[in-house]
């Protein structure tokens, strides 16, 4: 590391950013930069760090971020807000370690902009699988078990699941370098055309991956599909001077009320492709 490298990793180790790491809870590891300003926390949607553990009220507490302080409020929630192993009755500043428990959701405060961003490359490395840099399945559950929360007619929630066809082959006769070029090449293309900014896409496992759009029905959802059907038909991966064709089969549904389980929304869109699948695969079943 070069003198210059080593000043800018001390500035960075001072600059503050503070931030709330989450230790236990629904999404452990995940990083919460704090701006300057209110930051609710509970389980209603408009909370800035929304929680689903049941023992966690619906505006649990705040962190108010002023220029050069940062402080903890508990908001009358039933089961206080505990600070450092005591419960807080009026609104207390944070210092760098210290233990927030709101319910059985445990964080660490931290004010170092090194410290967070380091803490945030864990998180992403233990989130995302590694090949196609997606979500992980483990991860993308759990991220939509919080869009199942606030799903409603008026807010559907879609799932495309895909995967590729007789990938099998590409392997066999390309070889396994072969096969994770095209796997990362592959995201990549689907990255660029069928996911935003708001959508989760994650590789469950092989060749299957899934996509979740947030306030999209099926129909939209689709259109997305068939989309990518035709760009895996007509795209060609090359590998070494090799010319790689394939295609992927589909299968798309979508829920419109919270009490349905990831597992079941994921199962139902796997069943799709699947059918997909068993009708001749290049394919999109809507269900």
């Amino acid at each position: 590391m070069s003198r210059r490298e080593v000043a800018d990793a001390l500035a960075r180790g001072k600059a503050p950013e503070p931030a709330l790491i989450m230790l236990e809870g629904d999404l452990p590891g995940q990083v919460y930069r704090l701006k300057e300003g209110r930051h609710l926390i509970g389980r209603r949607p408009e909370c800035e760090i929304r929680l689903r553990e049941r023992a966690v009220s619906g505006l649990h507490a705040e962190v108010v971020r002023e220029r050069d302080s940062v402080t903890i409020n508990d908001l009358g929630s039933t089961n206080g807000t505990v600070v450092d192993g005591a419960p807080i009755v009026s609104p207390l500043l944070l210092a760098e370690g210290t233990l927030l428990r709101l319910g059985n959701c445990v964080f660490k405060y931290v004010d170092s902009l090194l410290d967070v961003e380091f803490l945030e490359s864990l998180h992403a490395r233990g989130t995302s699988d590694a090949l196609t840099e997606t979500m992980n399945q483990p991860y993308l559950i759990a991220r939509l078990a919080f869009l199942l929360d606030t799903t409603s007619p008026d807010r559907p929630v879609s799932v495309i699941a895909f995967d590729y066809d007789e990938f099998k082959q590409v392997n066999d006769r390309y070889g396994h370098a072969a096969g994770d070029h095209v796997l990362r090449a592959s995201a990549m293309l689907v990255k660029r055309i069928g996911v935003r900014d708001d959508d989760l896409f994650a590789r469950m496992g092989g060749e299957e991956f899934t996509i979740v759009m947030p306030s999209t029905d099926r129909t939209s959802a689709a259109e997305t599909a068939e989309r990518l059907r035709a760009a895996f038909a007509a795209n060609v991966f090359d590998f070494a001077g090799q010319p790689i064709r394939f295609t992927a089969s589909f299968g798309v549904c979508d829920t419109v009320t919270p009490a349905e389980r990831p597992q079941d929304l994921l199962a139902r869109a796997d069943e799709l492709l699947y059918q997909s699948k068993r009708e001749g695969r290049n394919r999109v079943s809507v269900g």
